[in-house]
């Protein structure tokens, strides 16, 4: 009973980091690097800089909405 929890809790921890993994990997380096960038820019009161960087990652996560939806469709 105990082990079969445990195979349980390591599928959802096996099925989240494949799921980030995947999101990095769609992303890039630019999008991860504009959330990373915003962030430190936006903690720092650098609010114009920021919103460049957080449009370089909104954009990227456009592009995989947009073509995650163009595979729905065809």
């Amino acid at each position: 009973m105990a082990r079969k929890k445990v195979i349980e809790k390591l599928s959802i921890v096996k099925k989240s980091y494949n799921a980030a993994k995947a999101w990095v990997e769609g992303n890039g380096i630019e999008g991860v690097l504009g959330l990373i960038v915003g962030l430190i820019l936006w903690s720092f009161g650098y609010k114009v800089y920021a919103g460049f960087a957080f449009g370089v990652f909104a954009t990227r996560n456009w592009d995989l909405l947009k073509n995650w939806v163009k595979g729905l469709i065809k």
